[in-house]
């Protein structure tokens, strides 16, 4: 796995280079700092508010990570030409491909791990609470940008980078729209056939990614419902299940590309 590991340092060297990283950390991470400005309501209140809104920035951020990055990563090296230098090594090109991929699943750990830090001290420092139970909503955060990630390298493969990027918010849409929109139109009498069988396919074939979704739980302190290991375990599961499933498709498709 060294030939691997080097080439997801690699995606770690080149994302420390590019300005939309840095753009889209700092837009984020100011953005969260500027979060305790919102209108001041109940003490209990105003943190729920305070956590709920700095997920959902950070959620924000890896979503856009793991589309830009997913999107561009081999689609710039195929243009500069030097996935041909790489692969003239002894580097085999599902090696090269996982290794690309585990570069953008590190870039995108490291900026939540940043984003983490500055919401424990933000939150610590306005309210002296320490609530390192953000680490679970931040999890899933992840799991959502890795399986996103996924689906983005695998249409850059094929497609080009704006036309991946839309995919794969398209696929971000519909897999939160999924357990609502598509099971209605599945179920709805009066949708022909057609509408009800099309629905259906989607709504078996995507990933509900709405059960990522746990934000408000975590930033409520789990007042409804705790999230627990058992809980996170299937997400973790569902989310790999998916995951392996694409990243497979796109090594194969990589493997018969003609480069």
């Amino acid at each position: 796995m060294r030939e691997t590991a080097i080439v997801a340092w690699g995606v770690v060297r080149d994302a420390l280079h590019r300005k939309v990283f840095y753009g889209v950390l700092a837009f984020t991470v100011i953005l969260i700092l500027l979060v305790p400005m919102l209108p001041s309501a109940e003490l209990g209140i105003q943190v729920d508010l305070m956590r709920e809104a700095a997920l959902g920035l950070a959620s924000i951020m890896a979503f856009l990570l793991a589309a830009i990055l997913g999107a561009t990563i081999l689609p710039s090296e195929m243009q500069r030409r030097s996935v041909y230098n790489v692969l003239s090594r002894p580097l085999r090109r599902w090696q090269y491909y996982l290794g690309k991929y585990l570069g953008l699943l590190l870039v995108v750990a490291l900026s939540l791990l940043l984003v983490y830090v500055v919401m424990l001290v933000l939150v610590y420092a306005k309210f002296s609470i320490l609530n390192p139970a953000l680490a679970k909503a931040l999890f899933t955060i992840f799991l959502e940008a890795a399986l996103l990630g996924s689906v983005a390298m695998l249409a850059s493969v094929r497609l080009s980078p704006l036309v991946c990027v839309f995919i794969t918010a398209l696929f971000y849409v519909v897999g939160h729209v999924k357990g609502d929109f598509l099971y209605q139109a599945m179920n709805e009498a009066g949708n022909g056939p057609f509408i009800r069988g099309l629905a259906g396919f989607f709504y078996y074939l995507l990933p509900n990614l709405e059960r990522l979704n746990i934000n408000e739980t975590i930033a409520h302190g789990e007042r409804v419902f705790r999230v627990g290991v058992g809980e996170m375990a299937l997400l973790l599961g569902m989310t790999l299940g998916f995951t392996v499933v694409f990243l497979a498709l796109g090594i194969r498709i990589l493997e018969e590309k003609d480069l």
